[in-house]
């Protein structure tokens, strides 16, 4: 007999909840049916570990999202005469009535988690950081039988309740890149860079507020001596600027990037996070506004550690040099002892493929 499927709901915002999705799916033991529901399927493109059901958007395409907002109400998001609102929970409803599923994962959406939970079915909902006490947080804290956290209980912020805590699966630190093992040396002569210059890789991933490719270019002319790599989300043709500036674009490998520079600058993204920590190189942190200033508090607990320095907002180009020959002495051992959690499938294996 063939095991209950566990299923997915990805946000579409970022590509961050994909990439997580990724990883977990591919933890989970190679028998079991896996099922993403998203309503950006691009982001699973060639994917092969599962069945991926797109779902309609949740928002009209005439009609601003930001005007259905709520405050204080038990639901984030609920907007009325938006039939693909509908449509979207009707696909989820029936697919659950159909396959029964043994726990539904929820990444990340508090008015999913509340309908698949009162559609009968275990629900484990994806917990992030950030100020997260308001009405609708707390009731779907209160109804998802287990919250993951995508991160190690050393992370947690210090003002996270103990009940919520309590409730909590901390599945530690993880990365598609774990497994990669390429020194800093052969990285710099895959990618053609100079041996021995000092390099900083720009990180900018998709769903963010990155500073434009003009800023860089200030910045590199204020810091020649170092060499300025914008990787992600940045048009190549627009970066123009000094010849200690370049422009890669998106990568769909950005390993050898990371673990080629001296200093990474980077995101407060759970993911930019910790592949930063898998290639083991120092981190200079630029968190973006976020609902519930999830990337600040998440850059506050790793600053604790030792294993980044948040970058002040509006730091004058001159300035970057101090901060990147201080992070150059970045100590990046503390890394190890965030991934030596145990593994991610032992973890997944326990709690979701035999739920207590």
């Amino acid at each position: 007999m063939s095991p209950d499927p566990v299923a997915f709901y990805v946000h579409h915002h970022g590509s961050g909840h994909a990439t997580r999705t990724r990883v977990l799916a591919a933890a989970l033991p190679s028998e079991v049916p896996v099922h993403v529901f998203t309503s950006a399927p691009e982001r699973f493109k060639g994917w092969e570990r599962g069945t991926v059901h797109t779902l309609p958007p949740d928002v009209a395409p005439d009609r601003d999202p930001a005007r259905d907002l709520l405050e204080d109400q038990v639901l984030h998001y609920a907007p009325v005469e938006v039939p693909d609102v509908s449509r979207r929970m009707a696909l989820i409803a029936n697919w659950i009535a159909e396959h029964r599923p043994a726990w539904f994962i929820v990444d990340l959406s508090v008015e999913v988690a509340l309908f698949v939970r009162l559609c009968g079915v275990r629900v484990a909902l994806v917990r992030l950081h950030g100020h997260r006490d308001d009405l609708a947080h707390r009731g779907a804290f209160g109804l998802a039988d287990r919250l993951l956290a995508p991160f190690p209980a050393e992370l947690e912020d210090a003002h996270t309740p103990a009940w919520v805590r309590g409730k909590t699966t901390y599945l530690g630190a993880f990365s598609r890149y774990d497994h990669r093992t390429e020194d800093r040396l052969s990285c710099r002569q895959l990618l053609g860079l100079p041996p021995d210059a000092r390099i900083a890789t720009v990180i900018n991933g998709r769903g963010g507020g990155a500073r434009v490719p003009s800023e860089w270019a200030k910045i590199a002319a204020a810091v020649p001596d170092w060499l300025f790599l914008l990787v992600g989300e940045v048009d190549p043709d627009s970066a123009t600027g000094p010849g200690n500036l370049r422009a890669a674009g998106r990568q769909s490998d950005t390993f050898p990037w990371l673990r080629a520079a001296d200093v990474v600058v980077g995101s407060g993204g759970t993911n930019t996070m910790f592949e930063i920590g898998a290639a083991r190189v120092p981190y200079l942190s630029l968190p973006e506004p976020r609902p519930f200033d999830e990337q600040h508090c998440k850059m506050e607990a790793l600053q604790r550690h030792g294993l980044t320095r948040i970058v002040p907002p509006g730091l004058p180009p001159a300035a970057w040099r101090e901060w990147l020959e201080a992070a150059r002495e970045q100590e990046v051992k503390g890394w190890d002892d965030l991934f030596a959690s145990p593994p991610l499938s032992a973890i997944l294996k326990e709690l979701l493929v035999r739920p207590r």
